[in-house]
């Protein structure tokens, strides 16, 4: 079951999200083409014992806090807490709306642990397939989280813009994560942040999206 806590009323969290990566994602981030690569048998074997590993050791967890535009140009917008973006694509998946929602995604330790272990033990191939498998599970969190803000948004005659943008993705710097971190507070699920922006563990993901107004854009 899921649960929410809600020590900060502006955040909300998130544990034992129940989620699971797809298939085809995981197969398609390990390079496998459909109609072009052709899996053996005892590949798929391993394929199927990593996907099932790495579903058990993963342990999704996300959070999520809207926020106003409270000022926008050309060139950036800001946010009533006082963080600023400038990069333009970002501005330009903004650019209908009046709030954001910041959130992030992680999949705990457990997962990285082993796949450091397995590439550590001489089997690179199983820890290609756990990390895929985490990193699919991430961005299921990520799919999750808009899935049950767009139901609430619902009522409010709202939505969330279609794609999301995460800080280091176009020309977004990386330090971006920072006050993202900060507000989001994300120590609350046991992650980091290193002094080179990198999110602790490995597995997780901070990303922005917009909300908008559903009867405009219709």
């Amino acid at each position: 079951m899921t649960s929410v806590c809600s020590k900060y009323p502006d955040v909300k969290y998130f544990r034992n999200i129940p989620v699971s990566p797809g298939r085809e994602m995981i197969l398609t981030r390990l390079g496998y083409r459909r109609g072009v690569t052709e899996i053996d048998g005892r590949y798929l074997t391993m394929l199927e014992k990593g996907i099932r590993k790495g579903s058990i050791l993963c342990r999704p967890a996300g959070a999520y806090t809207r926020i106003g535009i409270v000022d926008r140009t050309g060139e950036f917008i800001k946010l009533e807490n006082g963080v600023v973006f400038e990069d333009s694509g970002l501005l330009r998946l903004l650019e209908n709306s009046m709030e954001v929602v910041l959130m992030a995604s992680t999949v705990g330790n457990g997962v990285v642990e082993a796949i450091y272990n397995e590439v550590k033990n001489g089997d690179a191939a199983m820890g290609l397939i756990l990390d895929s498998t985490a990193s699919q599970t991430a961005d299921a969190v990520l799919n999750w989280m808009m899935d049950f803000l767009n139901r609430i948004l619902e009522r409010e005659g709202k939505r969330l813009t279609r794609h999301r943008y995460s800080p280091g993705y176009g020309s977004l710097q990386l330090s971006m994560q920072k006050p993202l971190f900060e507000t989001l507070r994300l120590e609350t699920l046991g992650m980091k942040l290193t002094d080179k922006y990198m999110l602790i563990p490995e597995k997780s993901v901070i990303a922005i999206a917009g909300i908008e107004n559903k009867f405009e854009q219709d």
